[in-house]
Protein backbone atom coordinates (compact mmCIF):
# COMPACT_ATOMS: atom_id res chain seq x y z
CA UNK A 1 0.00 0.00 0.00
CA UNK A 2 1.04 3.65 -0.45
CA UNK A 3 1.81 5.89 2.36
CA UNK A 4 0.99 9.64 2.01
CA UNK A 5 4.29 10.73 2.67
CA UNK A 6 5.98 9.03 -0.48
CA UNK A 7 2.96 10.26 -2.41
CA UNK A 8 3.56 14.09 -1.44
CA UNK A 9 7.24 13.28 -2.04
CA UNK A 10 6.73 11.89 -5.33
CA UNK A 11 4.47 14.60 -5.95
CA UNK A 12 7.43 17.12 -5.20
CA UNK A 13 10.04 15.96 -6.97
CA UNK A 14 7.24 15.64 -9.99
CA UNK A 15 6.45 19.23 -9.79
CA UNK A 16 10.21 20.07 -9.68
CA UNK A 17 11.33 18.58 -12.57
CA UNK A 18 8.16 19.93 -14.57
CA UNK A 19 8.89 23.71 -13.19
CA UNK A 20 9.78 26.06 -16.27
CA UNK A 21 13.63 26.84 -14.87
CA UNK A 22 14.26 23.66 -13.97
CA UNK A 23 11.97 21.19 -16.31
CA UNK A 24 13.91 17.90 -17.25
CA UNK A 25 12.04 15.53 -18.90
CA UNK A 26 14.57 12.85 -18.93
CA UNK A 27 14.48 12.83 -15.60
CA UNK A 28 10.75 12.80 -15.13
CA UNK A 29 10.62 9.57 -17.37
CA UNK A 30 13.69 7.91 -15.24
CA UNK A 31 11.04 8.95 -11.85
CA UNK A 32 8.31 6.96 -13.89
CA UNK A 33 10.38 3.83 -14.18
CA UNK A 34 11.28 3.67 -10.62
CA UNK A 35 7.61 4.30 -9.00
CA UNK A 36 5.01 1.48 -7.44
CA UNK A 37 2.66 0.66 -10.46
CA UNK A 38 -0.24 1.70 -8.34
CA UNK A 39 1.29 5.30 -7.81
CA UNK A 40 2.20 5.38 -11.57
CA UNK A 41 -0.90 4.70 -12.78
CA UNK A 42 -2.76 7.28 -10.68
CA UNK A 43 -0.06 9.77 -11.96
CA UNK A 44 -0.35 9.11 -15.54
CA UNK A 45 -2.27 6.36 -17.60
CA UNK A 46 0.48 5.60 -19.76
CA UNK A 47 4.41 6.55 -19.32
CA UNK A 48 5.86 6.97 -23.30
CA UNK A 49 9.85 6.38 -23.24
CA UNK A 50 12.01 9.00 -24.64
CA UNK A 51 11.93 7.00 -28.11
CA UNK A 52 8.21 7.42 -28.29
CA UNK A 53 8.09 10.83 -27.84
CA UNK A 54 11.10 11.03 -30.69
CA UNK A 55 8.69 9.69 -32.68
CA UNK A 56 5.77 11.40 -32.02
CA UNK A 57 7.20 14.80 -32.23
CA UNK A 58 8.93 14.09 -35.37
CA UNK A 59 5.43 14.02 -37.27
CA UNK A 60 4.00 16.95 -35.41
CA UNK A 61 6.38 18.42 -37.38
CA UNK A 62 6.33 17.03 -40.48
CA UNK A 63 2.19 17.88 -40.71
CA UNK A 64 2.77 20.88 -39.54
CA UNK A 65 1.10 20.73 -36.62
CA UNK A 66 1.72 23.45 -33.48
CA UNK A 67 -1.13 23.80 -31.68
CA UNK A 68 -2.83 21.01 -30.18
CA UNK A 69 -5.95 20.83 -27.57
CA UNK A 70 -6.42 17.71 -25.60
CA UNK A 71 -9.35 16.82 -24.31
CA UNK A 72 -10.15 15.15 -20.87
CA UNK A 73 -6.50 16.06 -20.71
CA UNK A 74 -6.90 15.63 -16.88
CA UNK A 75 -3.78 17.12 -15.44
CA UNK A 76 -1.89 17.37 -18.40
CA UNK A 77 1.16 15.78 -17.45
CA UNK A 78 1.25 13.16 -20.33
CA UNK A 79 0.84 16.52 -22.52
CA UNK A 80 3.72 18.42 -20.92
CA UNK A 81 6.36 15.48 -21.53
CA UNK A 82 5.33 15.86 -25.46
CA UNK A 83 5.93 19.40 -25.45
CA UNK A 84 8.75 19.60 -22.99
CA UNK A 85 10.39 16.55 -25.39
CA UNK A 86 10.17 18.61 -28.46
CA UNK A 87 11.59 21.66 -27.45
CA UNK A 88 8.60 23.36 -26.73
CA UNK A 89 7.57 23.94 -30.27
CA UNK A 90 4.05 22.75 -30.39
CA UNK A 91 1.84 24.49 -27.81
CA UNK A 92 -1.04 22.69 -25.68
CA UNK A 93 -4.13 23.55 -23.87
CA UNK A 94 -5.93 21.36 -21.99
CA UNK A 95 -9.89 21.01 -21.77
CA UNK A 96 -11.79 19.53 -18.91
CA UNK A 97 -14.97 19.52 -17.90
CA UNK A 98 -15.05 19.48 -13.63
CA UNK A 99 -13.90 22.59 -12.63
CA UNK A 100 -14.03 22.04 -8.81
CA UNK A 101 -12.34 19.10 -9.00
CA UNK A 102 -9.19 20.26 -10.80
CA UNK A 103 -8.84 23.68 -8.86
CA UNK A 104 -9.73 21.53 -5.49
CA UNK A 105 -6.44 21.16 -2.56
CA UNK A 106 -6.83 17.39 -3.03
CA UNK A 107 -6.34 17.53 -7.07
CA UNK A 108 -3.03 17.50 -8.74
CA UNK A 109 -1.70 20.89 -10.40
CA UNK A 110 -2.10 21.16 -14.03
CA UNK A 111 1.10 21.00 -15.71
CA UNK A 112 -0.47 22.45 -19.07
CA UNK A 113 -2.91 25.36 -19.71
CA UNK A 114 -6.38 23.83 -18.64
CA UNK A 115 -9.83 25.44 -19.91
CA UNK A 116 -13.66 24.39 -18.39
CA UNK A 117 -16.03 23.49 -20.26
CA UNK A 118 -19.11 24.13 -17.80
CA UNK A 119 -21.62 22.75 -20.15
CA UNK A 120 -22.91 21.26 -23.18
CA UNK A 121 -23.66 25.05 -24.29
CA UNK A 122 -20.35 25.90 -24.46
CA UNK A 123 -19.07 23.15 -27.03
CA UNK A 124 -19.22 25.48 -30.01
CA UNK A 125 -16.35 26.59 -32.59
CA UNK A 126 -15.91 30.15 -30.24
CA UNK A 127 -14.71 28.02 -27.40
CA UNK A 128 -12.00 25.84 -29.17
CA UNK A 129 -10.60 28.74 -30.60
CA UNK A 130 -10.39 31.02 -27.28
CA UNK A 131 -8.70 27.64 -25.67
CA UNK A 132 -5.47 28.33 -27.61
CA UNK A 133 -4.68 31.89 -26.94
CA UNK A 134 -7.41 33.05 -29.77
CA UNK A 135 -6.05 30.58 -32.27
CA UNK A 136 -7.86 27.48 -33.53
CA UNK A 137 -6.08 24.46 -32.88
CA UNK A 138 -4.33 22.11 -35.77
CA UNK A 139 -5.63 19.28 -33.79
CA UNK A 140 -7.41 17.96 -31.11
CA UNK A 141 -6.20 14.99 -28.68
CA UNK A 142 -7.65 12.19 -27.29
CA UNK A 143 -5.97 10.18 -24.71
CA UNK A 144 -7.67 7.25 -23.13
CA UNK A 145 -10.82 9.00 -24.02
CA UNK A 146 -14.62 7.11 -23.20
CA UNK A 147 -17.53 8.70 -24.25
CA UNK A 148 -18.73 8.53 -27.63
CA UNK A 149 -21.35 11.22 -27.43
CA UNK A 150 -19.00 14.55 -26.16
CA UNK A 151 -16.33 13.05 -28.80
CA UNK A 152 -18.98 13.91 -31.62
CA UNK A 153 -19.69 16.82 -30.34
CA UNK A 154 -16.30 18.06 -30.38
CA UNK A 155 -15.60 16.71 -33.70
CA UNK A 156 -18.86 18.59 -35.02
CA UNK A 157 -17.87 21.76 -34.02
CA UNK A 158 -13.65 21.27 -34.89
CA UNK A 159 -12.36 23.30 -37.42
CA UNK A 160 -8.87 21.58 -37.73
CA UNK A 161 -7.54 18.94 -39.52
CA UNK A 162 -5.85 16.57 -38.04
CA UNK A 163 -7.57 14.14 -34.47
CA UNK A 164 -4.71 12.14 -32.55
CA UNK A 165 -6.29 9.10 -30.93
CA UNK A 166 -3.97 7.18 -27.67
CA UNK A 167 -5.51 4.08 -26.97
CA UNK A 168 -4.88 0.56 -26.01
CA UNK A 169 -3.43 -2.34 -28.00
CA UNK A 170 -6.86 -4.65 -29.22
CA UNK A 171 -5.00 -7.27 -27.34
CA UNK A 172 -4.97 -5.66 -23.76
CA UNK A 173 -8.90 -6.16 -22.96
CA UNK A 174 -9.57 -2.49 -22.18
CA UNK A 175 -12.21 -0.41 -23.70
CA UNK A 176 -12.16 3.03 -25.01
CA UNK A 177 -14.20 4.75 -27.56
CA UNK A 178 -12.94 6.41 -30.00
CA UNK A 179 -11.05 3.48 -30.20
CA UNK A 180 -7.39 4.54 -31.98
CA UNK A 181 -7.86 1.63 -34.32
CA UNK A 182 -11.45 1.58 -35.40
CA UNK A 183 -13.01 5.20 -34.46
CA UNK A 184 -15.42 4.87 -36.49
CA UNK A 185 -15.32 8.01 -37.95
CA UNK A 186 -16.86 9.43 -41.12
CA UNK A 187 -14.60 7.72 -43.86
CA UNK A 188 -15.37 10.34 -46.22
CA UNK A 189 -14.02 12.74 -44.58
CA UNK A 190 -11.06 11.49 -42.05
CA UNK A 191 -8.12 9.00 -43.26
CA UNK A 192 -5.31 7.59 -41.13
CA UNK A 193 -2.35 8.82 -41.75
CA UNK A 194 0.04 7.67 -39.20
CA UNK A 195 0.18 4.96 -36.70
CA UNK A 196 2.85 4.56 -33.43
CA UNK A 197 3.40 2.02 -30.98
CA UNK A 198 4.01 2.87 -27.41
CA UNK A 199 5.87 0.42 -25.67
CA UNK A 200 3.96 -2.82 -26.43
CA UNK A 201 0.48 -1.95 -25.03
CA UNK A 202 -0.97 1.62 -26.64
CA UNK A 203 -1.04 2.87 -29.70
CA UNK A 204 -0.95 7.00 -31.00
CA UNK A 205 -3.31 7.22 -34.22
CA UNK A 206 -2.97 10.44 -36.14
CA UNK A 207 -6.25 11.04 -38.83
CA UNK A 208 -6.57 13.56 -41.05
CA UNK A 209 -9.46 15.63 -42.42
CA UNK A 210 -9.67 15.47 -46.12
CA UNK A 211 -13.29 16.82 -47.38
Amino acid sequence: MLDERSELETLREIYYLTDGASGNWRKLLALGDCLDQQLKRKLLWMWPTSVDLDYFNQLLSMHNIHRILSIGCGSGLLEWLMTASGGRRVSMFGLEVDRKWWQSKYSVRSFIPLNYVEGASQLHTELLTSCCNDAPPCALLFCYFNNRGAFLEYLKVFRGKWLILIGPQPARGIHTDPNPVQPQLPEDQWTLRERLNWTDQNIVAFYEKIA
